[in-house]
């Protein structure tokens, strides 16, 4: 992968101008695009969504009851009711001049409004009425009745209020519209409130209200400022005229939010410009480029406008909410440009640099792409839009650092050793080292796992918001104004079809008529008293048309115009009324209603896109609310409650959360494994992550910091911001295991100004007034200290525990399955063992039988539980060879090489009649030495010399006797030297010698180590010797060393035949096992192409030869030749001095005679030479002192330079020229 981008940084560098201007177009296409992108302000775009919540959006958007601004006039000790009314209509004057802002004023009433009203119920008199009634009415169709009501409308009209009333007495001289009035007014104004002078007050007279329907809504601050200066302006103007009389304040949600903007704005000021000054200062002072600042954020306007243009072709549109969330995004975005500014400043070489940086930076800005990708699972379409945009931008800013920082910033050639700034410093401390820190990190550890699930998250939205002092002092007015335990509920009707919603809201309304009877609430407004469904308004047209009659009309009209002519009345004074019994009515619609008045309807019901929605306001005492929601709410009503959508709404979205940590967890995960390749890495690497994770709750936990929304959306840079220490981390440790040099300084430096630009541009913010802007500080940094502490204290001891410490032992490195199978393996031997000792002990005492069949029986048990421990492995090929045809029927000494504990096992699948010599931890072991005593087994420490008769009296006539005659195991395939035990009791118990020889199990389990690998167990059975058998010598002693050296020659003999050129395949790979990917794939594809060849290799040299190796690979030969003869004293010099290093951290040069040495002129000694590589020429005369070389074929080396030598021996992979 480095090396793409390193020939397009070639390419870039040979071909500037044309570069610059690819680079300029195609910014400037992405500007063009995304230009053209629309943008959503819908702020209920961020409510999850399913089929409830949808329609509950859609109600919401269309309310509009909260952008309301309420004007509270408040009585003060000196002032009146009147002074209320005053201040009232000197507001409504000021007002006047900036109804550009508002559509309407509520809660003022004068004659005109009355006049309206009156004859708009007047004309639609019938659909005001109801059936009950009509019957009040036949109680004044009566000759009296009408007399007296013309007698009162004459005295009336005599009156000097009789001018103003005139009109309405005339028009309705019953009263009929009066009725209907009164009914319109006990609906919809409540018992706390009463009229006075045409405006709403208290009952107690104390407060004055009007409200201001804005034409903007609550989220335009934009267009809301201006009109809130301006109310300000009102009241600091009327305030003093009024002052010890009245008070006129305001609430609204444009006064809040205006309240916020500003306050964000003053924040950001303060805080993130102060900081983000400082952040340019240390980069600049760091980099010593004065022009750091600029380029760094290059890169992020690439991604930033390829984003939203690729968002313009995907749907066209994006959320200003979730452009604004992205700001963020440059906490992580810029990290990239630092990543490779401080590799680069650290090497200066451009080949070195992307070879470093091209795959964790890559790897970084994926995973935390497929993290933020993942909020397409969460069911909200402003999340998903962050989660494209976000996702995008950060590849695209991390290909784009790749492509241009490198161009931009050339460190100066002095800098890779000039580490003097206190971040260099700070990177070059040992964390993981300090025991101090160590104990810190534990203790976070453990007590996060006590606190983390006291994390709590706050569901109250309004605590997000900044609401200034003047606003909760109204706010608290406004509670205080009605029934102080009350609490108001909007329950919303919505339908696709007007008469489908307000047949809803009628059965709402005969339930609350029976809810408010039976005191369930306190009281409810409802426009159903003025808007009616189609059927219930003609079943009142019907009651009328069936009530008046025509000689009801006629006996009406008759009396009125004769008791009028009484008085003087003209015989057409009545005409008006007369008219609504020979009016024609129909239905009304909803365009009606709203003609007549329009900020009445629009309180209550609203239409967008063929959607109708319905709303009565309810009022209920608190501990009724939770009842109410329950019962009222279904699938047809909404009940708007604040604390109630919070929980739903914000439920929702937690359950979302809960499952994009777990995807953007297991996205993680498959990058992870895709660029390491090994599970292992990914489950090291992933284990700091889910630690960073746990530590910031546990610390949100212990200091009760709550997730709220804004706080869960920071979460995933914080997610991130993880991810990427990991990666990184992960990177500085794979490279010191590759090379064995110390790269953390580096890797950390660089993650500490990502965690210094974090901390400066958003963790300042803590320092703001905003909540939302404090919540997003503290959950960041919080979450970047937790991610900090784990990766520089614990990460590294976790990776050198489980990956780096087993090769610095010697040990090889281990993969995940061969762990998990050496557990199984050790766990079904342990516990097998003490089961099957424990019952085999169990019979030998219980069963009546002889002592020698005793022994047998234990025989034959142990000899089947070691078959069974074998055969747990099954990577693990067994099998055992009896060329002679052995049947073990004739007593012998067994003996055999030992090289793992495994060989015990490998002799009893060979035989179960045998008695051990053991060594005392066996004989005196708490779980078998009960056994083994049991058994006849008999301790190594007794010694042989003087207790012949008790082992010939223990091993009978049925049982041969095993001994390992080297005494310990060897720690190689090499057959040490003989013990003379054996043979002695050979000679004095007159039994043959029986070699068995053990092929596999130095690879198995090698001594010292506990794991179990894969290969084969061969046992071979070889031919017997007989006591006596004088070519072996007369004496014991003479025995001892010719059988010792007839058995090491047979033991090579079946090495050859067994070994083949795969057997060192999975040791070899191993052992270069987690270093870097090209390595390995470097080192797996030589040995395929060349393993006929380095298998053969091992002929050109004697066993224990001493050999310089002039080289240019990784070691794969030099660990080949001397796992193949450990005996051998091997010097390597590797011409590449990185190959060098690599090549000497193999684990193989702690337990082999294996050295990598810096110059040729350092050995003196050494007479053979094997060439893999090319001869540099200031090396050609040295290689004259040697007696022997050894030159590889397949690798198109010179040789005319050995003219002193001659060609002794050539095969297919290698000549041998000697002097």
């Amino acid at each position: 992968m480095h090396k793409f981008f390193y020939k397009i940084f070639l390419f870039i560098q040979q071909n500037k101008l044309l570069s610059t201007i690819g680079f300029v177009c195609f910014l400037l296409v992405c500007i063009f695009f995304a230009n053209r992108l629309k943008f959503d302000e819908d702020i209920t775009r961020i409510i999850p969504k399913n089929e409830k919540n949808t329609a509950v959006t859609k109600v919401i958007s269309q309310l509009k009851f909260t952008d309301k601004i309420a004007v509270i006039i408040e009585k003060k000790k000196g002032g009146t009711i009147d002074d209320m009314s005053a201040l009232a209509s000197d507001f409504l004057d000021s007002v006047q001049p900036y109804n550009k802002y508002y559509s309407d004023i509520q809660g003022y009433y004068d004659l005109d409004n009355f006049a309206a009203t009156f004859d708009f119920v007047h004309q639609n008199l019938p659909l005001f009425l109801e059936e009950n009634e009509y019957k009040k009415f036949d109680e004044k169709l009566n000759k009296d009745s009408i007399a007296k009501i013309v007698e009162n409308n004459y005295k009336s009209l005599i009156t000097p209020t009789g001018i103003v009333s005139k009109e309405f007495m005339l028009k309705d001289p019953l009263g009929l519209t009066f009725l209907a009035l009164n009914k319109l007014k006990e609906k919809n104004l409540t018992d706390d409130f009463e009229v006075y002078n045409g405006f709403i007050v208290t009952k107690d007279h104390s407060k004055l209200f009007l409200f201001i329907n804005p034409k903007f809504s609550g989220s335009e601050t934009e267009h809301n400022a201006d009109f809130v200066d301006d109310l300000n302006g009102i009241k600091d103007k009327l305030n003093p005229i009024y002052k010890g009389k009245t008070e006129l304040s305001y609430f609204g949600s444009s006064f809040i939010a205006v309240a916020n903007a500003k306050q964000i704005k003053q924040d950001i000021v303060t805080t993130v410009l102060i900081s983000m000054i400082t952040l340019m200062v240390i980069l600049m002072v760091f980099y010593r480029k004065i022009y750091i600042p600029i380029i760094i954020f290059i890169p992020s306007v690439f991604g930033f406008f390829f984003a939203l243009a690729t968002l313009y072709f995907i749907q066209g549109t994006i959320s200003a909410i979730s452009l604004s969330i992205g700001a963020i995004l440059l906490g992580i975005t810029i990290d990239y440009s630092l990543h490779i500014m401080t590799h680069y400043k650290h090497n200066s070489n451009s080949k070195i640099l992307f070879r470093e940086i091209t795959k964790p930076l890559i790897m970084s800005s994926t995973s935390t792409a497929i993290a933020f990708l993942c909020l397409l699972f969460v069911k909200s379409d402003v999340l998903r839009d962050l989660g494209i945009f976000a996702g995008i931008t950060v590849v695209v800013s991390g290909i784009f650092s790749l492509l241009i920082i490198p161009h931009l910033y050339h460190p100066k050639e002095n800098s890779v050793e000039n580490n003097s700034s206190i971040i260099e410093k700070l990177a070059f401390f040992s964390f993981h080292n300090n025991k101090f820190l160590i104990g810190f990190c534990l203790i976070l550890i453990g007590v996060s796992c006590f606190t983390f699930n006291k994390v709590t998250f706050d569901q109250d939205l309004s605590k997000l918001n900044y609401i200034p002092q003047d606003q909760k002092t109204a706010e608290q007015k406004l509670e205080t104004s009605s029934n102080s335990i009350s609490k108001a509920l909007y329950v919303v009707n919505y339908g696709t079809n007007q008469d489908e919603a307000l047949k809803q809201n009628l059965a709402l309304t005969k339930r609350l008529d029976k809810a408010e009877n039976k005191q369930d609430i306190l009281s409810y407004n409802s426009i159903q008293s003025l808007v009616l469904p189609t059927d219930i308004q003609q079943e009142k047209i019907k009651n009328w048309n069936t009530f008046w009659t025509k000689d009801k009309v006629n006996f009406v009209k008759q009396q009125f115009v004769s008791e009028g002519k009484k008085y003087g009345f003209k015989t057409s004074v009545y005409d008006d009324f007369f008219s609504i019994f020979d009016k024609n009515y129909t239905v009304l619609k909803l365009e009606d209603y709203k003609a007549f008045n329009p900020s009445l309807f629009n309180e209550f019901v609203s239409e967008k896109d063929g959607f109708y929605t319905i709303s009565t306001l309810v009022k209920l005492k608190e501990e009724n609310r939770e009842n109410f929601i329950k019962t009222y709410q279904n699938n047809e009503t909404i009940v708007i409650d604040r604390k109630q959508l919070n929980e739903n709404f914000l439920g929702n979205l937690v359950n979302d959360f809960n499952n994009l940590v777990n995807y953007s967890f297991i996205a993680v995960l498959l990058i992870l494994w895709y660029f390491f390749r090994r599970i292992e890495l990914v489950i090291i690497s992933a284990i700091p992550i889910a630690l960073s994770g746990l530590v910031t709750a546990g610390l949100m936990g212990l200091f009760d910091i709550q997730f709220n929304i804004f706080s869960s959306i920071v979460c995933t840079l914080i997610f991130g911001h993880g991810v990427d220490f990991s990666i990184f981390m992960t990177s500085a440790l794979q490279k010191e295991y590759t090379t064995g040099k110390d790269e953390m300084p580096t890797y950390r430096t660089s993650i500490l100004l990502a965690v210094i630009t974090t901390v400066l541009a958003i963790g300042a913010l803590i320092f703001a007034k905003h909540p939302a802007l404090k919540s997003i500080a503290s959950v960041s940094l919080v979450g970047v200290i937790a991610a900090l502490v784990i990766t520089f204290i614990f990460y590294p001891i976790l990776f050198r525990f489980f990956i780096a410490n087993r090769p610095q032992k010697g040990k090889s490195p281990l993969t995940l399955w061969l762990t998990i199978q050496s557990v199984l393996f050790f766990i079904y031997f342990g516990l097998g063992g003490i089961l099957f000792s424990v019952t085999l002990r169990l019979l030998m005492i219980i069963l009546p039988i002889s002592k020698t069949n005793k022994y047998k029986l234990f025989g034959n048990g142990m000899a089947l539980f070691m078959k069974s421990v074998l055969y747990i492995k099954p990577t693990v090929i067994k099998k055992v060879i009896n060329p002679y045809h052995e049947d073990f029927s004739k007593q012998s000494i067994i003996i055999a090489n030992h090289t793992s504990f495994l060989d015990t096992l490998a002799i009893g699948m060979c035989t179960p009649y045998i008695v051990f010599l053991v060594n005392d931890w066996v004989y005196k072991s708490p779980i078998f030495g009960k056994a083994v005593k049991m058994a006849g087994f008999y301790p190594v420490s007794s010694g042989v010399e003087d207790n012949v008769d008790v082992i010939k009296e223990r091993i009978g006539k049925d049982f041969s006797l095993m001994i390992f005659p080297e005494g310990t195991r060897s720690l190689n395939n090499n057959v040490t030297r003989f013990h003379k035990g054996a043979f002695y009791l050979s000679e004095k118990l007159q039994l043959d010698i029986l070699p068995i020889y053990i092929h596999g199990n130095s690879e198995i389990i090698p001594k010292g180590d506990f794991n179990v690998y894969d290969g084969h167990i061969f046992s071979v059975i070889g031919e017997r010797i007989a006591w006596n058998d004088e070519s072996y010598g007369k004496t014991y002693s003479e025995r001892t060393k010719k059988i010792s050296r007839k058995f090491k020659e047979d033991f090579q003999n079946i090495r050859n035949q067994y070994e083949d050129e795969n057997y060192f395949k999975q040791k070899l790979f191993l052992s270069f096992l987690y270093k870097e990917n090209e390595i390995v794939t470097e080192v797996k594809k030589d040995f395929k192409q060349n393993k006929n060849v380095y298998h053969k290799l091992n002929e050109a040299f004697t066993i224990n030869e001493k050999i310089l190796h002039y080289g240019n690979d990784y070691g794969q030969i030099d660990f080949l030749l001397v796992m193949q003869q450990a005996a051998r004293q091997l010097f390597s010099f590797v011409k590449n001095e990185e190959k060098r290093e690599i090549a000497s951290t193999n684990y193989i040069t702690k337990t082999r005679n294996l050295n990598y040495i810096h110059h040729l002129n350092v050995i003196d000694d050494i007479k053979t030479l094997l060439i893999s590589t090319t001869i540099d020429d200031e090396d050609q005369e040295l290689i004259q002192s040697f007696e022997k070389i050894v030159v590889l074929k397949n690798r198109k080396i010179d040789v005319t330079f050995l003219t002193s030598f001659t060609k002794q021996i050539e095969t297919d992979g290698y000549v041998v020229y000697t002097k």
